[in-house]
């Protein structure tokens, strides 16, 4: 047997080891090698743990089964020592036993202190402890089952006493509840890069349902932005050509975050591509595209949409707005900002008919309409101050109008504002301004004669 150790300055830089030792584990193994050190207080010369988790009654596992002096004497080497007895990696490999010594302290179920002359013959021991000669049975509880235990064995009758019995009860305890403390925590990691990869993955097929490149819509200058949050979402915009000339714009906003929203995003994208009505009016559209959506069922997963058709031969621009926010409207003559509000109704997916409307506006040279979702105006400083409406518009009166300067003149007073790059909500921008082709009027054969002449 190892020799005790009684120096109470260094007994106490043990305890204060170990401690600093547990709190840096990353593996449970190194909780157990850390607690190992306890010998060197109380030295003991066997150590058994058994585990009846997950077995029948009477049924257990010997766990590990280690001669202490080989692991505290081989300092750097009684890790791997230690470690060739690893239950978490081998668990399924370690035979199930019943009876013996051990089985007959796991029946009694309490921790016991004994006195003996060696055993011998043990069905499951052997002869391993025929020179022991004191002993002490711990239970090591997991939500107050005891589901593990820890044999000390020690060829000195006098080595463990009553003292000790408390000692390692207490100690073993605390060494059982960091391990699973561990041991969750892993899982929860685990789990949580497992979810990562997921909504990564999520987010990687959300994006691909985004224009991989901007149209080319005769008489309009486009841009647009869109920035993820932490989690996929659901915020969309696409682009519609229709067969008439006219082009359908959208921008739309799942509620939430994660897979749920972004499959909902993924229904709309299919539904809006597979629209087959009589008539391409934005309500229309919209109450197909809401009518859809009710017969999925999707309690709670309410989409906000804005929907319009622009008329490049005429500058008409036709909207129906679904329980989205209004559009800006910035008058390329005058700078003028106006709030599109009219045509709203319920967003899509919560009652049928939505009751939707279409309002029509002509825009005139120069105008840009800025579309946006509410992770603009609802991104909050440190304060707890919103952007808003107000924080929008005035990023957009210090802009010419042009698409990008709205893209960038909007994320640089949103930065201002926040402070930061990372956002609770994606952040989705459509910028359009009217930009139609002059008209040349080509001279007649008639006025070229009458000016040759």
């Amino acid at each position: 047997m190892a020799q005790i150790l009684t120096d109470p300055q260094a007994r106490l830089e043990l305890v204060r080891e170990l401690i600093e030792n547990v709190s840096r584990a990353s593996e449970p193994m190194d909780i157990q090698m850390a607690f190992r050190r306890m010998w060197k207080l109380r030295p003991v010369d066997l150590y058994v743990s058994a585990s009846v988790r997950g077995l029948q009654a009477g049924q257990y596992k010997i766990t590990r089964q280690i001669e202490t002096r080989d692991v505290m004497e081989a300092e750097d080497d009684g890790l791997a020592l230690y470690a060739q007895q690893n239950p978490w990696s081998n668990w399924e490999r370690i035979p199930v036993h019943e009876g013996g010594l051990v089985g007959e302290l796991i029946e009694h179920g309490e921790p016991v202190l004994r006195k003996f002359d060696g055993i011998t013959g043990d069905p499951v021991l052997g002869d391993v402890a025929r020179e022991m000669r004191s002993m002490i049975a711990t239970p090591i509880f997991d939500q107050g089952q005891p589901l593990n235990w820890a044999f000390q064995f020690a060829r000195d009758p006098d080595a463990l006493n009553e003292d000790s019995l408390e000692l390692f009860v207490m100690m073993a305890n605390l060494s059982g509840t960091a391990t699973r403390n561990l041991v969750a925590v892993q899982e929860a990691k685990r789990a949580t890069d497992r979810l990562r990869t997921q909504f990564e993955e999520v987010a990687r097929v959300q994006q691909s349902l985004l224009p991989r490149k901007l149209p080319n819509i005769p008489g309009l200058a486009l841009a647009t932005s869109y920035l993820t949050s932490d989690q996929a979402g659901g915020d969309y915009y696409d682009f519609f050509p229709f067969e008439d000339g006219r082009w359908g714009i959208l921008i739309a906003d799942v509620a939430g975050h994660g897979a749920a929203a972004a499959t909902v995003m993924a229904m709309l994208h299919a539904i809006l591509h597979a629209y087959e009505g009589s008539g391409i009016h934005p309500h229309l559209v919209l109450e197909h595209a809401n009518s859809r959506l009710v017969a999925a069922g999707l309690e709670g997963a309410f989409t906000t949409a804005f929907l319009a058709v622009f008329d490049p031969a005429t500058g008409e621009f036709q909207f129906s707005r679904a329980g989205h926010n209004p559009p800006r409207l910035k008058k390329g003559a005058t700078g003028e900002l106006i709030s599109l509000e009219e045509a709203g109704s319920l967003p899509l997916g919560v009652f049928e008919p939505l009751g939707a409307t279409s309002a029509s506006i002509r825009l005139d040279p120069g105008d840009t309409v800025v579309l946006y979702t509410d992770g603009i105006t609802e991104a909050f400083n440190t304060g707890r101050e919103m952007f808003g409406v107000d924080g929008l518009d005035a990023s957009l009166e210090n802009c010419s109008g042009a698409p990008d300067c709205v893209v960038d003149s909007v994320h640089g007073a949103l930065y201002e504002h926040t402070k930061s790059r990372t956002r609770d909500d994606d952040q989705t921008i459509v910028a359009i301004r009217y930009n139609p082709t002059p008209k040349i009027d080509m001279p007649t054969i008639e006025t070229i004669a009458g000016v040759m002449a």
